[in-house]
């Protein structure tokens, strides 16, 4: 057994490496909470009620946002997370998801059980010529 894991050593990496890249997006659902693409996010706003929330700054939410969201910037939603119920979705938007992945693990660690994040962020929403309210 040693012999073959000597000799084969480069191949055990491989198959490690390739375990850690497919096992990584499971990983990050998760830490961050799932990420759902335009469809998904769609649904969520209109068969589950989901409270869309904009991290983005003020000045960027007053020209474009999606309809019926509420603008708490990124750096404020630890102080203004009591703004949302902590039983309906919370599908959390930015320019392109990064500070959107920072607010999901702030929500589930303060009890929120259904976090999303809009995958590609408004970048991507605009891309694919979805609806602004402004």
């Amino acid at each position: 057994m040693t012999q073959f894991l000597l000799e084969n050593i480069l191949l055990l990496a491989i198959i490690l490496v390739c375990i850690c890249v497919l096992a990584a997006p499971y990983v990050m659902k998760g830490r961050f909470g799932a990420q759902v693409d335009n469809t998904a996010a769609t649904q969520l706003i209109n068969h589950k009620g989901a409270q869309i929330v904009d991290l983005r700054d003020p000045k960027d939410f007053k020209k474009e946002a999606l309809a019926n969201s509420i603008n708490i910037p990124a750096d404020r939603i630890q102080y203004e997370f009591e703004r949302l119920k902590k039983d309906k979705p919370v599908l959390l938007v930015d320019n392109n998801g990064r500070h959107s992945r920072l607010a999901s693990t702030l929500l589930r660690g303060l009890g929120f059980k259904e976090t999303y994040i809009l995958q590609g962020g408004l970048d991507a929403w605009r891309r694919a010529g979805l609806p602004f309210t402004r």
